[in-house]
C-alpha cells in the first residue's frame, strides 16, 4: 500500500497565496469530509463502503487543498483521509475478488 505524499495541483493557472481562501474557512469543509469519510471506513458495513464514490470524495480532498491556504495540520487531516479512501478502495478489491 502506498502513502500519498504530495497533494496533486491541477490548475490551469498557478494559484497564489492572496488568490487561495483563508485556512480558518477551510474548517467547516475539512471536519464535513473528515466525517463522511470516516463514518464510512469505519462502519464496517460492507455495503455503505460499496455505496461510497471515492472519487468524488477525493477531488472534493483535492479541491479543498487547491482552494485553501491550508496550514500544516490541515494538510496532514486531507492526506490522512485521501489514504484512508486508499485503504478503503484497496480492502474493497480484496473483498470482492475473495
Amino acid at each position: 500500500m502506498e502513502k500519498t505524499k504530495v497533494l496533486q495541483v491541477s490548475r490551469n493557472a498557478p494559484a497564489t497565496r492572496a488568490t487561495l481562501k483563508p485556512a480558518r474557512l477551510a474548517d467547516a469543509q475539512l471536519d464535513h469530509l473528515e466525517h463522511m469519510i470516516r463514518s464510512f471506513a469505519l462502519s464496517g458495513d460492507p455495503k455503505a463502503l460499496a455505496n461510497l464514490d471515492h472519487t468524488y470524495w477525493q477531488r472534493r480532498l483535492a479541491a479543498l487543498g487547491e482552494e485553501s491556504d491550508l496550514v500544516s495540520t490541515q494538510r496532514a487531516r486531507v492526506l490522512r483521509l485521501l489514504d484512508l479512501l486508499v485503504q478503503d478502495r484497496s480492502t474493497g478489491a480484496d473483498k470482492a475478488a475473495a
